[in-house]
């Protein structure tokens, strides 16, 4: 693969969940398109960043790339590979260089192990982890890189603060050596100056070791700080991805202006005199979505085509692609 391919591509994936209902729960209700015809890039040594509302799919999407949940269509390229519809034991192989860095710092460690043992166990579980020696000198190797006493192995996971636990979740997710990370909310559940110390962290991390970064978040001040470019969903459809600096100069879809408009400024003065866009209403469910563009019961700029048809996504200028029939 050469250095200006994708190391990941998703082509055009749904991912979709059936609902069951009724008094004991047994009757099938209807179906969720959790995740309905999501395209995108993401290139080797990049960050891309993913934004929406809760329940927009974003984890999901996350997920469906690792194979965790299976996908209905589409196709998913990793490394210049189909894994769409590899099975368990031909996806093992490639787990080694797709990992995930979870939101829950504490429920993503089983609180029964010793930190040393949690770290090392992937390079059990793959049977990389070699003598014993090599074994330890990986597990210290990692500890060090994330910033974490080598003495803390003998540690359990309740010992440790929340920033300390998500640097042994990124140390376990780095054991294998991976090529892509899918990063899910990694600082949401951190206090504000510990988020930025995971950050850098994973910036620093990046840096030294070529990863790639799938950062889902709902914090648009943090993906400003750590994306390369950014990819906008609402209700399982992306409405707009770009570069960083296209997104949050010159937004273009209706939605991703009232998220941006939602983001504290630090100057009171700029703070006072800028326009925030309110959003009426509420997410749509996605057991019954509205036809057309899904934004359009909210949007203060809806026409009478936005309730016809969605629009595609498409190239308004260069490397920036909205879907909205206003442009």
């Amino acid at each position: 693969m050469s250095p200006s391919s994708p190391i990941l591509a998703v082509e055009d994936i749904e991912v979709k969940f059936p609902v069951y209902g009724g008094v004991f729960g047994g009757r099938r209700i209807g179906t969720v398109n959790a995740v309905d015809g999501v395209s995108f890039e993401v290139y080797p040594g990049e960050t891309l960043g993913v934004v929406g509302e809760s329940g927009c799919g974003k984890t999901t999407t996350g997920l469906a790339i690792l194979r965790m949940v299976d996908i209905a269509s589409g196709r998913i390229l990793f490394d210049g590979d189909d894994i769409s519809t590899l099975g368990r034991t031909a996806m093992r192989p490639l787990r080694q260089k797709m990992q995930m860095v979870y939101q829950d710092p504490f429920g993503a460690l089983d609180p029964r192990m010793r930190v040393k043992d949690i770290i090392g166990e992937p390079l059990v579980a793959h049977g990389v982890s070699g003598n014993r020696s090599a074994y330890r000198g990986r597990i210290l190797e990692l500890m060090n890189m994330v910033g974490l006493d080598v003495h803390m192995g003998e540690r359990y996971p309740h010992e440790f603060s929340g920033g300390q636990r998500q640097r042994i979740g990124i140390a376990r997710a780095l054991a294998l050596r991976p090529k892509l990370l899918v990063c899910d909310e990694p600082v949401s559940a951190l206090d504000v100056s510990i988020q930025a110390q995971i950050i850098n962290l994973l910036e620093t991390l990046q840096d030294e070791l070529g990863l790639t970064y799938l950062f889902i978040a709902h914090d648009l001040s943090v993906v400003q700080h750590v994306s390369d470019r950014v990819m906008v969903m609402y209700l399982g459809k992306v409405v707009e991805i770009a570069a960083r600096s296209d997104i949050y100069r010159d937004p273009k879809h209706p939605y991703t202006q009232a998220l941006l408009s939602a983001v504290p400024v630090p100057s009171p003065d700029i703070e006072a005199e800028r326009e925030v866009v309110l959003l009426e209403g509420e997410v749509p469910s996605p057991l019954n979505p509205p036809a057309g563009c899904p934004f359009h019961p909210r949007c203060p700029m809806a026409r009478p085509d936005c309730r016809e048809s969605m629009p595609a996504l498409k190239e308004h200028t260069a490397g920036h692609e909205v879907a909205c029939h206003l442009l």
